[in-house]
């Protein structure tokens, strides 16, 4: 097991306590609300208030499934603490059945059936993520089983306690205060247990962490360092910053049809071309977005990443004139070389860091395919500077017309992969 698992494991165990006992306060709501105990309720109204709520319940699963199931891997500690507020916001909605009438009773039915629809799936696949780094050998059938054991002793602690709770508290109002201090306790308890985690992978915060520091100070973080800084709920879409923090912004993985055809008005664009992907920057005020596109034979994005967050931590001073003044008779300003590169991955390699894992692509990895037979650039109907590896434009964007429309670009043989 890693160092950080007795830690995590204690909160999880707190945490499950007081679940276990606010689910059994939000379930008498809502047999209270099917009718358990009102002579004047129907068995079928019940049962049908139950099927829609599950039927749209499993829906939900579905399409949270295929929507975020990439994305739950690279932010599982996101996506575990999120799990829990998915559960406590449909235990809280269970607690208004019994006075709502018929359908509004069947939406709040049906909304706290998607809210936990939405946590088990995250749930699941974020403990998977996690189970597989406290796993350090490839134990992770044993890690599961104990964990599984750990869990069942510790809701059956819960439900005894409950059980003598749900019977000693009726007042509604006893009811909804002591929620409102155990849920609390439940979230604060999962917030510690993902903050002592110390993922090796790197995903788009965390190697921004260590990028900066190194942009700033020459030094590489370790895994128990960042964890000590990294956000748990923000910054997790790749958000970057200059180094005064005036230029802000974020940076995403795109496809090569999404780079050129993105054009929001108003804003300054910037093309970039390396041997190892495209990318653009738009820019406007203090504001800024990136896009990359990898190409083809690229498996961890994580240069391209450096690069970005290199780009971004000199906007104070290339930005301030226009990025086409510092391209005019030099490399991009503060240009870090590959050679350079591969000495700060072997520092963070040995500092704790799993550079194999490609925690960066939040969604189904995109990559263009290039030809051999290329007639022009990307960008060539522009102004444009010829850069060893780096191809730069400069363009005022503005929204096309329909013939000036961007299309996917034809000199690609065989498109994106």
């Amino acid at each position: 097991m890693t160092g950080d698992y007795l830690e995590y494991q204690t909160f999880d165990s707190l945490q499950a306590f007081a679940s276990s006992i606010t689910s059994l306060l939000a379930n008498r709501a809502v047999l209270e609300g099917l009718g358990v105990g009102d002579s004047s309720s129907s068995p079928t109204g019940a049962l049908i208030l139950k099927i829609t709520g599950d039927t749209i319940s499993r829906i939900a699963t579905i399409l949270f499934a295929h929507r975020m199931g990439q994305a739950i891997e690279p932010e599982c500690k996101f996506y575990r603490l999120l799990a829990d507020i998915f559960n406590d916001s449909a235990q809280f909605l269970d607690l208004f059945t019994p006075a709502l009438p018929y359908l509004p009773k069947l939406g709040v039915i049906v909304s706290a059936g998607v809210l936990r629809s939405l946590c088990g799936v995250a749930a699941n696949a974020s403990k998977a993520s996690l189970s597989a780094h406290f796993a350090l050998t490839g134990n992770l059938a044993e890690l599961n089983a104990k964990e599984a054991s750990q869990e069942t002793v510790v809701s059956l602690l819960g439900m005894l306690v409950g059980s003598l709770v749900v019977r000693m508290v009726q007042d509604k109002q006893v009811v909804l205060m002591l929620m409102v201090v155990l849920a609390g306790m439940h979230l604060t308890m999962n917030y510690h247990a993902v903050r002592a985690v110390r993922m090796r992978s790197l995903n788009r915060q965390r190697a921004t962490l260590v990028f900066r520091e190194w942009l700033d100070h020459g030094a590489v973080l370790t895994p128990a360092q960042v964890s000590q800084r990294e956000s748990i709920l923000w910054n997790g879409r790749g958000n970057l910053a200059s180094k005064s923090g005036d230029y802000t912004g974020f940076c995403d993985f795109v496809t090569y049809g999404e780079l050129r055809g993105w054009n929001p008005r108003g804003y300054h664009r910037y093309d970039f071309e390396t041997s190892t992907y495209f990318m653009g920057i738009w820019h406007r005020g203090g504001y800024f977005y990136m896009r990359i596109a990898l190409k083809e034979g690229t498996a961890i994005p994580l240069s391209a990443w450096f690069d970005a967050v290199n780009h971004a931590y000199h906007f104070d001073s290339a930005l301030k004139d226009g990025l086409q003044s510092h391209y005019e008779n030099e490399m991009p300003l503060g240009y870090v070389s590959e050679e350079q590169k591969e000495t700060i991955f072997a520092a963070m390699t040995a500092a704790g860091w799993d550079l194999a894992a490609n925690a960066l692509e939040t969604r189904l990895p995109v990559r263009v395919r290039l030809g051999d037979g290329r007639k022009g650039e990307p960008g060539s109907a522009s102004r444009s500077l010829r850069l060893p590896l780096f191809q730069f434009t400069d363009v005022f964007s503005r929204r096309p017309s329909v013939r000036e429309r961007p299309s996917p670009p034809q000199w690609p043989s065989g498109g994106e992969t």
